[in-house]
Protein backbone atom coordinates (compact mmCIF):
# COMPACT_ATOMS: atom_id res chain seq x y z
CA UNK A 1 0.00 0.00 0.00
CA UNK A 2 0.87 3.53 -1.00
CA UNK A 3 1.78 6.04 1.68
CA UNK A 4 0.09 8.85 0.70
CA UNK A 5 1.32 12.45 1.48
CA UNK A 6 -1.28 14.29 4.10
CA UNK A 7 -1.65 18.22 3.12
CA UNK A 8 -0.11 20.20 5.93
CA UNK A 9 -2.22 21.47 7.98
CA UNK A 10 -2.83 25.29 7.23
CA UNK A 11 0.15 27.86 9.87
CA UNK A 12 -2.33 29.25 12.25
CA UNK A 13 -0.03 31.75 12.80
CA UNK A 14 1.49 32.38 9.16
CA UNK A 15 -2.61 33.04 8.52
CA UNK A 16 -2.72 35.80 11.30
CA UNK A 17 0.36 37.71 9.86
CA UNK A 18 -1.18 37.75 6.76
CA UNK A 19 -4.72 39.17 8.37
CA UNK A 20 -3.09 41.57 10.20
CA UNK A 21 -0.60 42.96 7.30
CA UNK A 22 -4.10 43.14 5.61
CA UNK A 23 -5.43 45.27 8.33
CA UNK A 24 -2.59 47.25 8.57
CA UNK A 25 -2.72 48.09 4.70
CA UNK A 26 -6.47 48.70 5.30
CA UNK A 27 -5.74 51.16 7.74
CA UNK A 28 -2.91 53.27 5.85
CA UNK A 29 -4.99 53.59 3.18
CA UNK A 30 -8.27 54.13 4.49
CA UNK A 31 -7.47 58.33 5.55
CA UNK A 32 -6.45 58.78 2.47
CA UNK A 33 -9.59 57.87 0.95
CA UNK A 34 -11.91 59.17 3.48
CA UNK A 35 -9.48 62.49 3.51
CA UNK A 36 -9.78 63.26 0.08
CA UNK A 37 -13.55 62.76 -0.13
CA UNK A 38 -14.15 65.06 2.98
CA UNK A 39 -11.51 67.73 2.92
CA UNK A 40 -10.89 68.32 -1.03
CA UNK A 41 -14.77 69.33 -1.42
CA UNK A 42 -14.45 71.16 1.62
CA UNK A 43 -11.37 72.93 0.48
CA UNK A 44 -9.75 73.36 3.87
CA UNK A 45 -8.20 70.76 5.88
CA UNK A 46 -9.34 73.16 9.29
CA UNK A 47 -12.55 71.11 10.10
CA UNK A 48 -12.03 69.63 13.81
CA UNK A 49 -15.13 67.04 13.59
CA UNK A 50 -14.31 65.75 10.55
CA UNK A 51 -10.68 64.78 11.70
CA UNK A 52 -12.87 63.58 15.15
CA UNK A 53 -14.93 61.54 13.26
CA UNK A 54 -12.21 60.36 10.61
CA UNK A 55 -10.32 59.14 13.57
CA UNK A 56 -12.80 57.04 15.35
CA UNK A 57 -13.95 55.67 12.18
CA UNK A 58 -10.25 53.99 11.36
CA UNK A 59 -9.18 52.97 14.78
CA UNK A 60 -12.69 51.73 15.49
CA UNK A 61 -11.94 49.44 12.55
CA UNK A 62 -8.91 48.45 13.00
CA UNK A 63 -8.99 48.08 16.80
CA UNK A 64 -12.41 45.53 16.03
CA UNK A 65 -10.26 43.74 13.03
CA UNK A 66 -7.22 43.16 15.71
CA UNK A 67 -9.84 41.95 18.25
CA UNK A 68 -11.20 39.87 15.62
CA UNK A 69 -7.74 38.20 14.65
CA UNK A 70 -6.85 37.90 18.03
CA UNK A 71 -10.23 36.31 19.56
CA UNK A 72 -12.53 35.00 16.71
CA UNK A 73 -9.68 34.15 13.49
CA UNK A 74 -12.25 32.54 11.36
CA UNK A 75 -14.57 35.45 11.61
CA UNK A 76 -11.34 37.82 10.90
CA UNK A 77 -10.97 35.86 7.75
CA UNK A 78 -14.29 35.67 6.69
CA UNK A 79 -14.75 39.87 7.30
CA UNK A 80 -10.93 40.12 5.41
CA UNK A 81 -11.01 37.91 3.27
CA UNK A 82 -14.88 37.92 1.16
CA UNK A 83 -15.42 34.72 -0.16
CA UNK A 84 -16.25 33.69 -3.63
CA UNK A 85 -19.52 32.27 -2.03
CA UNK A 86 -21.01 35.64 -1.61
CA UNK A 87 -24.40 35.97 -2.77
CA UNK A 88 -23.88 38.07 -5.88
CA UNK A 89 -27.26 40.44 -5.47
CA UNK A 90 -25.62 41.10 -1.82
CA UNK A 91 -21.88 42.39 -3.42
CA UNK A 92 -24.40 44.50 -5.78
CA UNK A 93 -25.87 46.54 -2.83
CA UNK A 94 -22.64 46.35 -1.09
CA UNK A 95 -21.30 48.47 -4.00
CA UNK A 96 -23.89 50.76 -4.19
CA UNK A 97 -23.66 51.48 -0.10
CA UNK A 98 -19.80 52.16 -1.13
CA UNK A 99 -20.41 54.75 -3.97
CA UNK A 100 -23.26 56.10 -1.57
CA UNK A 101 -20.86 56.32 1.04
CA UNK A 102 -17.43 57.74 -0.79
CA UNK A 103 -18.75 59.03 -4.00
CA UNK A 104 -21.94 61.42 -2.86
CA UNK A 105 -22.24 61.34 1.11
CA UNK A 106 -18.59 62.37 2.38
CA UNK A 107 -18.29 64.77 -0.83
CA UNK A 108 -21.49 66.62 -0.29
CA UNK A 109 -20.53 66.48 3.68
CA UNK A 110 -17.19 68.62 2.22
CA UNK A 111 -19.16 71.04 0.13
CA UNK A 112 -22.09 71.90 2.70
CA UNK A 113 -19.00 72.94 5.01
CA UNK A 114 -17.52 74.93 2.65
CA UNK A 115 -20.32 76.84 1.11
CA UNK A 116 -22.76 76.66 4.42
CA UNK A 117 -26.21 75.28 2.69
CA UNK A 118 -27.34 73.63 6.20
CA UNK A 119 -27.95 75.49 9.29
CA UNK A 120 -25.46 74.94 12.08
CA UNK A 121 -25.72 72.10 14.49
CA UNK A 122 -24.67 72.88 17.98
CA UNK A 123 -21.66 71.40 19.26
CA UNK A 124 -23.09 69.60 21.81
CA UNK A 125 -25.13 67.45 19.25
CA UNK A 126 -22.46 66.96 17.14
CA UNK A 127 -20.53 65.21 19.84
CA UNK A 128 -23.18 63.70 21.16
CA UNK A 129 -24.05 62.09 17.33
CA UNK A 130 -19.96 61.23 17.36
CA UNK A 131 -19.97 59.56 20.53
CA UNK A 132 -23.52 57.28 19.50
CA UNK A 133 -21.07 56.76 16.11
CA UNK A 134 -18.38 55.18 18.33
CA UNK A 135 -20.73 53.35 21.03
CA UNK A 136 -22.07 51.30 17.77
CA UNK A 137 -18.44 49.72 17.14
CA UNK A 138 -18.55 48.33 21.06
CA UNK A 139 -22.06 47.20 19.63
CA UNK A 140 -21.18 44.87 16.48
CA UNK A 141 -18.26 43.57 18.83
CA UNK A 142 -20.34 42.74 21.22
CA UNK A 143 -22.68 40.67 18.14
CA UNK A 144 -19.60 39.38 16.56
CA UNK A 145 -18.89 38.05 20.02
CA UNK A 146 -21.74 35.68 20.41
CA UNK A 147 -22.26 35.20 16.60
CA UNK A 148 -18.95 33.87 14.93
CA UNK A 149 -21.02 33.93 11.16
CA UNK A 150 -21.24 37.98 10.94
CA UNK A 151 -19.81 37.92 7.70
CA UNK A 152 -18.99 41.38 5.65
CA UNK A 153 -21.14 39.84 3.20
CA UNK A 154 -24.44 37.55 2.40
CA UNK A 155 -23.22 33.92 1.66
CA UNK A 156 -24.75 30.96 3.56
CA UNK A 157 -21.55 29.38 5.80
CA UNK A 158 -22.02 26.00 5.13
CA UNK A 159 -18.24 25.38 4.69
CA UNK A 160 -18.23 26.68 8.27
CA UNK A 161 -21.10 25.08 9.89
CA UNK A 162 -22.96 28.09 10.51
CA UNK A 163 -25.97 27.58 12.77
CA UNK A 164 -28.15 30.61 14.71
CA UNK A 165 -26.65 33.18 17.28
CA UNK A 166 -29.22 33.84 19.68
CA UNK A 167 -27.14 35.01 22.79
CA UNK A 168 -26.34 38.93 23.55
CA UNK A 169 -28.28 41.00 21.12
CA UNK A 170 -29.79 38.44 18.86
CA UNK A 171 -31.66 37.69 22.23
CA UNK A 172 -33.87 40.88 21.32
CA UNK A 173 -33.09 41.23 17.27
CA UNK A 174 -32.50 39.15 14.27
CA UNK A 175 -29.76 41.96 12.73
CA UNK A 176 -28.40 43.78 15.05
CA UNK A 177 -24.91 44.33 13.04
CA UNK A 178 -27.29 46.10 10.73
CA UNK A 179 -29.34 48.42 13.05
CA UNK A 180 -25.38 49.45 13.93
CA UNK A 181 -24.17 50.12 10.47
CA UNK A 182 -27.64 52.01 10.01
CA UNK A 183 -26.97 54.18 13.22
CA UNK A 184 -23.58 54.79 11.74
CA UNK A 185 -24.64 56.14 8.88
CA UNK A 186 -27.16 58.36 9.75
CA UNK A 187 -24.88 60.12 12.50
CA UNK A 188 -22.08 60.90 10.18
CA UNK A 189 -24.59 63.38 8.56
CA UNK A 190 -25.24 64.96 12.26
CA UNK A 191 -20.95 65.35 13.30
CA UNK A 192 -20.03 66.81 10.10
CA UNK A 193 -23.22 69.61 10.01
CA UNK A 194 -24.72 68.71 6.87
CA UNK A 195 -28.28 68.51 6.05
CA UNK A 196 -27.90 67.73 2.74
CA UNK A 197 -26.04 64.74 3.68
CA UNK A 198 -28.60 63.31 5.29
CA UNK A 199 -29.78 62.20 2.14
CA UNK A 200 -27.60 59.19 1.03
CA UNK A 201 -27.25 58.42 4.62
CA UNK A 202 -30.83 57.41 4.34
CA UNK A 203 -30.40 56.05 0.97
CA UNK A 204 -28.27 53.88 2.72
CA UNK A 205 -29.92 53.37 5.43
CA UNK A 206 -32.82 51.77 3.38
CA UNK A 207 -30.04 49.45 1.49
CA UNK A 208 -29.40 47.92 4.80
CA UNK A 209 -33.42 47.48 5.50
CA UNK A 210 -33.95 45.75 1.97
CA UNK A 211 -30.03 43.40 3.09
CA UNK A 212 -31.86 42.64 6.20
CA UNK A 213 -35.35 41.19 4.09
CA UNK A 214 -33.48 39.44 2.14
CA UNK A 215 -30.56 37.70 4.30
CA UNK A 216 -34.01 36.83 6.52
CA UNK A 217 -35.20 34.81 3.48
CA UNK A 218 -32.17 33.27 2.74
CA UNK A 219 -32.27 32.13 6.44
CA UNK A 220 -35.72 31.30 6.94
CA UNK A 221 -34.76 28.84 4.11
CA UNK A 222 -31.88 27.18 4.11
CA UNK A 223 -31.02 27.11 7.89
CA UNK A 224 -33.71 24.57 9.35
CA UNK A 225 -33.70 26.27 12.97
CA UNK A 226 -33.69 29.39 12.18
CA UNK A 227 -37.52 29.55 11.32
CA UNK A 228 -38.31 28.41 15.23
CA UNK A 229 -35.80 31.17 16.19
CA UNK A 230 -37.44 33.88 13.73
CA UNK A 231 -41.10 32.86 15.56
CA UNK A 232 -39.27 33.57 19.22
CA UNK A 233 -37.58 36.82 18.07
CA UNK A 234 -39.69 38.51 15.65
CA UNK A 235 -38.39 42.01 15.41
CA UNK A 236 -35.16 42.16 12.85
CA UNK A 237 -34.00 45.87 13.23
CA UNK A 238 -36.23 47.73 15.63
CA UNK A 239 -37.32 46.20 18.94
CA UNK A 240 -40.99 45.57 19.13
CA UNK A 241 -41.81 47.49 16.15
CA UNK A 242 -39.63 45.61 13.00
Amino acid sequence: MKNEIQPKPPDKRSEKRILILRVIAQTAMLPFLLGMTLFIPAATLDWPLAWALMSVYVGGMFLTNLWLIAYHPGLARERLIIPRSSERWDLRLLQITNVLFLAVMLPLSGLDHRLTWSPPIPSTISLFALSLFALMFLFMVWSMSVNDYFSSAIRLQSDRGQTVATGGPYRVLRHPGYLAMIIQFLAIPVVLGSAWSMIPALAIGAVYVYRTIREDELLLGSLPEYAEYARRVRSRLIPGIW
